[in-house]
């Protein structure tokens, strides 16, 4: 019974066991600060369950620090990860992306760096400060 509830607990939390690490990093399109993009960590296991994911959002500087998808803790999953980064023009993160004063902007982030992402990180199980990201625009 003891080893279920740990099971089951380990769902919701970081507990029993779950090996997590904080991570921060910059992300950069064309050597300026991306700004409100989005910056999530899959992890990238065999296994059936390799753990839940993590995403953080940029400031005005492009930094950003991850937080577990999955409970309250910050950082990500020990081990390699798909990372899949987005981020929209005119994004000052102040209108909403439903409902009736959403707006839809253009996507700035091409898709080699979100939905077809080839990009990658391994965290440490120290952490890291420099999972940095320096993207390039589309050739026009």
């Amino acid at each position: 019974m003891r080893k279920l509830t740990c099971i089951g607990l380990l769902i919701f939390t970081t507990g029993c066991g779950l090996r997590t690490a904080p991570v921060s990093g910059r992300v950069t399109l064309d050597n300026k600060p991306l700004v409100n993009a989005m910056v999530i960590f899959f992890p990238d296991s065999d296994d059936k369950n390799p753990g839940p994911g993590s995403q953080g959002k940029t400031n005005e500087n492009g930094e950003y620090s991850l937080k577990l998808n999955a409970g309250n803790a910050n950082g990500a999953m020990i081990g390699k990860h798909k990372v899949s980064i987005t981020g929209y023009e005119g994004d000052d993160g102040s209108i909403a992306s439903s409902g009736p004063d959403m707006a839809f902007r253009k996507l700035i982030v091409p898709a080699e760096y979100n939905s077809e992402s080839k990009l990658t990180f391994e965290v440490p199980s120290g952490g890291s400060t420099s999972a940095n990201f320096d993207l390039k625009s589309a050739p026009k």
